[in-house]
C-alpha cells in the first residue's frame, strides 16, 4: 500500500528479559546490560507492542497503564507475552509507569513497572463556519445523536479474551488521505472534539475491506456517521468504518482480512464521498496509520 512505504520501520530492543518494540524515529537511548531499561518513547494518538519474557509456568499477564486495562497474549515464542498499547490522542505529554503483573501457575504474583514517555503531537487547528443546523441540533436530533454515542461506546468498551488480528494490518481503501487525525474543528466559534480518525477520500462506492480479521462487533446507520461497521479485533482492539454507502457484513459475522465489509459513500453528517477509519484500543483514541506497521 503506497502509505506503508513512509511509516517508520519497528526497532526491536531486548533487554533484561523484557523485549520492546517502538517507532524507531522515536528511539534515543541505547541498551546496556547493567543500566536501567531506557524509556518507551511514543507519540500521542499512536500504538506500539510491548513483549515480555516470563519464567516457566506463568499463567497470566496483565497490564495497566493511564488507568486503562492492558490484556496480553500468549506469544508463538516460548515463556513470551505480549500486548499491544495504545496512547490516546489527549493522552497529556509526560512520563508514565506501565505496570504489568505476572502471576505464576502456583499463586506467586511479581509486578513490574516499565517507564512510559508520551511525547506531544501538534494536531492542526481548522476554524469553519456552516449552516447553523450542523452545530446546534433541534433536541430531537440531539436525543438520537446522544443514543446512538452511548450505543457505539458501549461495543467499544467490551474487550474480547482472545487475539483475532494475524500479521499486518491494511488500508481498508486506497485513496487520498486527508491527514485529519487529531484535527481540533472550531465551528461557528464552538471548539468541538478533536477528531478521532483519519479520512480517506476515493469514488463512492469503491469497495471498504477489513483491516485485520475480527468479528463484526456492530452495523447500523447513525446520525453522525452515516452507515457504519465496527469490527473487534480482540484484545479491545476495534476498527470503525463510517459515512459507507453500502454494508456487506452483518453482526456477529467473522471477517477474514481484506474481505469486503462495504462500500464508500457519503451517510451521515458527511459533506462527501469518503471513508471515516477510525481504531480504538482499550479505550484510547488512536491514528489508524499507526497499526500499519505492526505484526
Amino acid at each position: 500500500m503506497s502509505v506503508v512505504s513512509f511509516l517508520p520501520r519497528l526497532l526491536l530492543l531486548v533487554i533484561g528479559g523484557v523485549s520492546l518494540v517502538f517507532p524507531a524515529p522515536v528511539f534515543s537511548q541505547s541498551p546496556t546490560e547493567s543500566g536501567p531499561v531506557p524509556s518507551i518513547r511514543v507519540k500521542q494518538g499512536d500504538v506500539f507492542f510491548f513483549y515480555v519474557d516470563v519464567e516457566n509456568g506463568t499463567a497470566t499477564v496483565q497490564g495497566r497503564f493511564r488507568d486503562r486495562a492492558v490484556p496480553f497474549f500468549k506469544t508463538e515464542r516460548p515463556e513470551q507475552f505480549g500486548a499491544l498499547i495504545g496512547v490516546d490522542l489527549a493522552d497529556p505529554p509526560s512520563k508514565e509507569d506501565l505496570q504489568v503483573e505476572i502471576s505464576s501457575a502456583d499463586g506467586t504474583v511479581e509486578r513490574r513497572h516499565y517507564p512510559v514517555e508520551v511525547l506531544p503531537v501538534h494536531f492542526a487547528t481548522q476554524e469553519l463556519t456552516v449552516p447553523k443546523n450542523y452545530v446546534d441540533l433541534d433536541e430531537e436530533t440531539a436525543k438520537r445523536a446522544e443514543e446512538e454515542q452511548e450505543k457505539i461506546l458501549k461495543s467499544l468498551n467490551k474487550v474480547t479474551a482472545r487475539k483475532f488480528w494475524e500479521g499486518r494490518f491494511m488500508m481498508p481503501v486506497e485513496g487520498k488521505i486527508a491527514g485529519s487525525f487529531g484535527l481540533r474543528r472550531i465551528m461557528n466559534g464552538q471548539p468541538r472534539s478533536p477528531h478521532s480518525g483519519e479520512d480517506i477520500n476515493a469514488p463512492r462506492g469503491t469497495n471498504v475491506l477489513a483491516t485485520n480479521e475480527g468479528l463484526v462487533a456492530l452495523v447500523g446507520e447513525f446520525f453522525f456517521s452515516g452507515k457504519s461497521v465496527i469490527l473487534d479485533h480482540g484484545l479491545g482492539l476495534y476498527s470503525m468504518y463510517f459515512h459507507l454507502d453500502a454494508v456487506a457484513v452483518a453482526e456477529g459475522e467473522k471477517i477474514r482480512k481484506g474481505a469486503v465489509i462495504g462500500k464508500l459513500g457519503a451517510t451521515g453528517r458527511a459533506t462527501g464521498p469518503h471513508l471515516h477509519w477510525g481504531t480504538r484500543l482499550n479505550g484510547a483514541r488512536v491514528n489508524p496509520l499507526s497499526i500499519l506497521n505492526l505484526e
